[in-house]
C-alpha cells in the first residue's frame, strides 16, 4: 500500500495530493455527468427540435414504405367500383363505313350472261344497352370487389402500424446511441482528469507507477470505446433520417422524471380480448377469408344461367347486296338467356381451387390469432417486468454512486487500490447505460403493446412524448472528424 512506501515526513503532502486528485476526478466526473444529464426546455419556437410526435408526422409524409402503402390502398379501393360496374347497364355503340368496288355477274338462260359494275358506299351504325337481370357471377364479382376494398384498408392499417413501430425503433436506437456516447464521453473526461492527477502525484512520489499505468490503460480503452460509440451514434441517426428525409439538429430525449404508471386495463385477459377483435393483422386475415369466400361464389357462379335485357337501335345503308341502295332503321328489345352446359371440367376445378384457398386462409387466421396472443403476452410482460427492472437499476445506480464514493475514500486512506476504484467506476457507468436502455425498452414495449391491440395512433405517440421525452440535446459534433453525432445537452 502507499502508506508503507511514503516516508512519514511526506505523509501530509500525500494526503493533500490524494485529496486534490479525487476532488479533481470527482469534479470532472460530476461535471461530465451533469453536463449530459441537464435538460433544456423544448423551445420549438426558437429552434428546430425533433421529438417523437414530430418524427411520427414527418414519417407519415416522407417514409417511402408508408407512402407506397397509401398508393396500394388507393389501388384496392377501386375494386369496389369495378365490382359494382358489372351490375350497372352496359352501353356500347359502333359505326362502320366502307367503299365497295366490284362487279356483279348474272346468269340468264334466255339472254345469257350479263354483268354490271358495283361501286357504292356502305355504312352501319348501332347503339346497344345491356342490363343484367339475373347474373350470380356479376353479383359475386360485386361482393368480391367490396371484400377486396375492405381488405385493402385492413392491410393498409397493418402497414401503418409497422411504420409506427419502425419509426419508434429508429428513434429509440438514436436515443440509446446518444446515451451511450454521452456516458462514454463523460467517462473519458473523468479518466483524463484522473490520469493527469495520478501522473502529477507520481512525479511527487505520492503514487506508484502501477497506478499510473492502470489509469492510462483504462483511459486508452475508454477512448477506443468512445470512437465506437460515436460511430454507432452516426449510424443510428442516419437510419432515423432515412425515415424522415430531414436532418435534425436537436433531439428530444429522456428526461429526469420517468414515471411508471400501471397499465390500463390491468388484466392480461382484457388485453388479449381487445387484440383478438382489434389487432390489424387479425382483421386483415379475417377479411382475407371473406375475399376467399367470394372467390368461391364467383367460381360456382359459372354453373348458373344468366339473364340479360338487351335493347338495340341501328341504322344502315347498303349494308349488303340484298339491301343495296336501301336505308334501314331497326329497334330491338329482348331477353337474352345463357345456360352453361359443359366447360371441359374448368368450373369444377376452379371451385375446388377456391375452396382450398379459403381453407388455407382459415388456418392462417388461427396462426395469426396464436401469434397475436403470444405477442400481447410478451409485450404485457415486458411492460410489467420492465417497470421492476427500471426500479432495480435505479437502486443499482444509487448504490454504485455510494460504492464509488467509498472506493475513493478507501484509496485516500490506503485501504483500496486504484484498480478497484477504476472497476467500481466502470460498473457505475455500465449501470447508467443499462438504466437508459431499460427505460427505452420499456417505452418500446408500451408502443408494441398498443400496436398489438390495434391502438397505435398519433395520440399514443403524443402522450408518450409529452410524458417522457422532455429534455433537448444537440446533435451537432464539432470534432475534427466532422460527423453529425449526438453530442451534448444544452442548458
Amino acid at each position: 500500500m502507499l502508506t508503507s512506501t511514503i516516508p512519514t515526513g511526506t505523509r501530509r503532502c500525500r494526503w493533500v495530493g490524494i485529496t486534490m486528485l479525487f476532488l479533481t476526478c470527482s469534479g470532472a466526473w460530476a461535471q461530465g455527468a451533469d453536463a449530459e444529464a441537464r435538460s433544456a426546455p423544448v423551445a420549438t419556437a426558437q429552434r428546430d427540435v425533433l421529438d417523437l410526435s414530430r418524427a411520427w408526422r414527418a414519417a407519415l409524409e416522407y417514409d417511402h414504405a408508408y407512402r407506397a402503402a397509401i398508393s396500394e390502398q388507393a389501388a384496392t379501393q377501386t375494386e369496389r367500383a369495378q365490382g359494382r360496374a358489372g351490375l350497372l347497364p352496359q352501353v356500347q355503340a359502333g359505326y362502320q363505313r366502307s367503299r365497295v368496288t366490284g362487279s356483279l355477274t348474272r346468269l340468264d338462260f334466255l339472254d345469257g350472261q350479263s354483268g354490271s359494275r358495283l361501286d357504292y358506299d356502305s355504312y352501319n351504325a348501332y347503339i346497344q344497352l345491356q342490363q343484367s337481370l339475373l347474373s350470380p357471377g356479376r353479383y359475386a364479382d360485386y361482393q368480391r370487389g367490396n371484400a377486396r376494398a375492405d381488405m385493402g384498408a385492413a392491410v393498409f392499417e397493418v402497414k401503418r402500424q409497422d411504420a409506427g413501430m419502425r419509426l419508434a425503433i429508429a428513434y429509440f436506437n438514436t436515443l440509446l446511441a446518444y446515451e451511450g456516447l454521452a456516458l462514454q464521453r463523460s467517462l473519458t473526461t473523468s479518466l483524463q482528469s484522473q490520469a493527469a492527477a495520478i501522473e502529477s502525484l507520481y512525479r511527487q512520489h505520492e503514487a506508484t507507477r502501477i497506478d499510473v499505468q492502470e489509469t492510462e490503460a483504462r483511459l486508452a480503452v475508454a477512448r477506443a470505446d468512445l470512437i465506437v460509440a460515436a460511430d454507432q451514434s452516426t449510424v443510428a441517426l442516419r437510419e432515423l433520417e432515412t425515415l424522415l428525409s430531414i436532418v435534425p439538429t436537436h433531439l428530444a430525449t429522456l428526461g429526469d422524471d420517468f414515471p411508471l404508471p400501471p397499465l390500463r386495463p390491468a388484466k392480461l385477459h382484457e388485453w388479449l380480448d381487445k387484440a383478438r377483435s382489434d389487432n390489424a393483422d387479425v382483421q386483415a386475415a379475417q377479411l382475407a377469408i371473406r375475399v376467399a369466400s367470394t372467390e368461391v361464389d364467383v367460381a360456382a357462379s359459372r354453373y348458373m344461367p344468366t339473364t340479360d335485357l338487351v335493347v338495340a337501335y341501328g341504322r344502315s345503308n347498303s349494308e349488303d347486296l340484298s339491301a343495296l341502295n336501301q336505308r334501314t332503321n331497326t329497334f330491338s328489345i329482348g331477353i337474352q338467356i345463357s345456360i352453361p352446359l359443359f366447360a371441359g371440367g374448368y368450373s369444377k376445378a376452379n371451385v375446388a381451387r377456391a375452396r382450398s384457398e379459403r381453407s388455407r386462409l382459415q388456418h392462417e387466421l388461427r396462426a395469426t390469432l396464436e401469434r397475436t396472443d403470444a405477442e400481447v403476452t410478451r409485450q404485457y410482460t415486458n411492460v410489467q417486468a420492465g417497470a421492476d427492472h427500471i426500479e432495480a437499476l435505479r437502486a443499482a445506480v444509487a448504490s454504485g454512486e455510494l460504492s464509488l464514493h467509498s472506493a475513493q475514500k478507501g484509496f485516500m486512506v490506503g485501504i483500496t487500490g486504484n484498480l478497484e476504484v477504476l472497476k467500481v467506476q466502470d460498473r457505475l457507468y455500465r449501470t447508467r447505460y443499462e438504466l437508459a436502455k431499460a427505460q427505452l425498452e420499456y417505452l418500446l414495449a408500451r408502443l408494441s403493446l398498443a400496436a398489438a391491440v390495434g391502438d397505435l395512433h398519433s395520440n399514443t405517440f403524443d402522450e408518450l412524448n409529452d410524458t417522457y421525452l422532455n429534455k433537448v440535446v444537440s446533435l451537432i459534433d464539432n470534432t475534427p472528424r466532422g460527423s453529425v453525432l449526438v453530442a451534448r445537452s444544452e442548458q
